[in-house]
């Protein structure tokens, strides 16, 4: 499978950083740290704060762990697929 997200590696998110990132400025995620990272998917053009809740697709937390940031990186990679064929428009 072709790599679609270039995720930063567990160290940086136990620092507690957030990272964004979109594919063909149509499908973008945000991921934050706290006790868990959160992650959460929208559509469009928009950032997060302009975006339209019917836009946003997915959000999920999962353990602040090297294991975790796997899982977040697997449910990411499963929601684009998901969506694919709106951010290929």
């Amino acid at each position: 499978m072709e790599k679609l997200f270039d995720i930063p590696g567990f160290t940086y998110f136990s620092e507690k950083n957030i990272y964004t990132g979109s594919i063909n400025n149509l499908f973008n995620y945000k991921i934050t740290t706290g006790e868990k990272l959160s992650a959460v998917i929208w559509l469009g053009k928009f950032c997060l704060a302009k975006t339209p809740d019917d836009k946003i697709i997915a959000n999920a937390d999962f353990e602040l762990t090297k294991e975790g940031l796997d899982e977040l990186k697997n449910w990411l990679n499963q929601k684009y697929e998901e969506n694919k064929e709106i951010t290929l428009s």
